[in-house]
């Protein structure tokens, strides 16, 4: 397949990598063009705001994908989406889209992370722009094939992982482990992330992925 992924940092290469390594032809979309991407990805600089870049970045795409952080200048993650959203509605693409654990339930009818007391208040912008993104993920119009896979609570650069090709997925709250911990290497992320691309099970709805 034609996968384009628009964002390239911590999970964004990652996901570069995966696809390639799985043999996608993949375009690998920032702001500015880097040295850190696999040789025979096609790179574009610009930005998913500009509706004739993204128009022409995305030509003959089967899959769109969203690695777009929460917050950034010029369009923050929700008005990123949106846009990519109306390009996979003009194509047929199906968008993928990088989601944040904070707005899932901590467990199964319990409440959201972000709900919780103690929760960092300077974590709070950004979670505030995925529950927006989720909201307009659910009122795309229903031609349009979309997927949103959260990773797990404890998630990011701080704490890279190593690769185990194992994962545990759930569609009503966080995944955990016995002690309650929410954990996940990038690695393993982009696993599930190509899996879900390569063997579709959901469609229009979030899943939530940990060990």
């Amino acid at each position: 397949m034609r996968i384009v992924v628009c964002g390239t940092g911590f999970v964004g290469s990652a996901l570069v990598r995966e696809f390639t390594a799985r043999g996608h032809e993949v375009t690998a979309v920032s702001r500015r063009l880097k040295t850190s991407i696999p040789e025979g990805v096609t790179q574009s600089a610009g930005s998913v705001h500009d509706p004739a870049f993204l128009e022409e970045v995305a030509v003959g795409a089967d899959v769109l994908v969203s690695a777009l952080p929460a917050i950034a200048d010029g369009g923050g993650l929700d008005t990123g989406v949106a846009a990519l959203l109306r390009r996979a509605g003009q194509t047929g693409a199906r968008l993928g889209v990088v989601g944040g654990s904070a707005v899932l339930p901590l467990f199964e009818g319990g409440p959201r992370q972000v709900d919780t007391p103690g929760f960092p208040a300077w974590l709070l912008p950004r979670v505030e722009v995925h529950a927006r993104t989720l909201g307009v993920l659910d009122a795309a119009p229903e031609g349009i094939d979309w997927f949103c896979l959260v990773p797990a609570a404890d998630f990011g650069p701080h704490r890279p992982g190593v690769r185990t090709g194992s994962y545990r997925t759930s569609a009503t709250a966080q995944v955990t482990d016995e002690q309650g911990h929410s954990m996940l290497g990038v690695e393993d992320y982009a696993i599930a992330f190509a899996d879900e691309i390569d063997t579709p099970r959901i469609r229009r709805a979030w899943l939530a992925v940990g060990y």
